[in-house]
């Protein structure tokens, strides 16, 4: 039960709130973003969209499954049976996640390189996939393959800014720093629990700066 063992004790519980309110965040992040699609007719906003509604879910099934994982430990904790079925649901909510949240990421990562070009597309997800599958820790897999992913797009909005010197890219650039922040302090949480809700406020503080930027653009 890796991920439950990385929970503070004093967190424990908070956890499966705060993703629920990612989950809420996000979507409203995918929904201002196909708003912007319907605005604009770009192809950007739209696999914007698209990566958020998986990131929507990743937090959505984590949060389920947190939730049934703490109902189960208040019932018995001392029940091996239980026990049983928290390693099981804890296994499904690391997995959920994981699958939709790096789709997420691919999906942002192929938005930053302006191509439609379905091999690219089917490539990324192939190698991402086979990294994850065949990773002897899948922890530390994925969030190291999120960190780079999320790397990757800090450097597409680092650029755009340097460039443009806008304040919504400015706005952008700054949210997905915090992502990546948080990521990275996801991978040390293994040994320093505190930083697991250091990285779900840095995730929810980034979310809500996304969604404040798509929501400047409907307004202009």
């Amino acid at each position: 039960m890796v991920h439950m063992y990385l929970i503070p004790q004093w967190f424990f519980g908070y956890d499966v709130l705060l993703e629920l309110l990612f989950a809420f965040v996000t979507l409203l992040v995918a929904i201002y973003a196909f708003k912007v699609y319907k605005l604009s007719g770009e192809n950007q906003p739209l696999l914007f969209g698209v990566s958020f509604i998986f990131i929507s879910a990743s937090y959505m099934a984590q949060s389920f499954l947190n939730f049934m994982i703490v109902s189960e430990l208040n019932r018995d904790i001392c029940n091996a049976m239980k026990l049983a079925n928290i390693d099981t649901l804890n296994a499904l909510g690391i997995y959920f996640h994981t699958f939709f949240f790096i789709s997420g990421l691919l999906f942002l990562v192929y938005m930053t390189l302006k191509t439609k070009c379905a091999k690219t597309f089917s490539l990324m997800f192939i190698l991402a996939y086979a990294l994850l599958w065949f990773a002897s820790n899948t922890f530390y897999t994925f969030y190291f393959l999120s960190s780079v992913l999320l790397t990757y797009i800090l450097i597409h909005y680092l650029v755009a800014f340097v460039r443009k010197k806008q304040k919504r890219t400015l706005l952008v650039l700054v949210a997905f720093a915090f992502l990546l922040f948080g990521s990275i302090h996801f991978i040390f949480s293994i040994n320093h629990s505190l930083f697991y809700a250091l990285g779900h406020m840095l995730g929810l503080v980034a979310y809500i700066l996304i969604l404040i930027n798509l929501i400047i653009v409907i307004n202009k």
